[in-house]
């Protein structure tokens, strides 16, 4: 069980379970119940990109395969209209896609709390996203 991870999309209400051995991903409408916070996905017609915490603090999930998230990496995200493209230079991760419509669709859909690429490439530097995305032991 310690190769499946809980997620939730940022963007709608959607929710998946991604085994990280195999890559494959079970998506819902049905909020499983959580233990706490697990982790955000997205997704589109060619990506799956998981974003969850880990013990040794966040990690994303590409192409199945994991990259810890450091402060070190250099993140960009490049607007240009409605499309975007998400980098992890060191990498060599590539996300290109649009802009969600669901920013600013309502007050609590500011382009931070919508777009999950947005909400990494402006808080990885921050040592509270680090620690919201470490597993803590006891």
């Amino acid at each position: 069980m310690d190769n499946m991870v809980e997620l939730k999309n940022i963007e709608i209400y959607e929710f998946c379970l991604l085994d990280k051995s195999t890559g494959n991903v079970s998506y819902t409408n049905t909020a499983p119940e959580f233990k706490g916070f697990t982790g955000l996905y997205f997704r589109d017609e060619n990506t799956f990109f998981g974003l969850y915490p880990t013990e040794i603090g966040p990690v994303v999930f590409f192409k199945g395969r994991e990259y810890k998230i450091t402060r070190s990496l250099t993140i960009s995200l490049a607007r240009q209209g409605k499309n975007r493209v998400f980098r992890i230079e060191e990498y060599n991760i590539e996300i290109n896609y649009t802009e969600s419509p669901y920013i600013g669709f309502d007050e609590w859909s500011d382009e931070i709390n919508v777009d999950l690429f947005y909400k990494i490439e402006q808080r990885y530097k921050n040592q509270d996203f680090c620690d919201r995305y470490t597993i803590k032991l006891d």
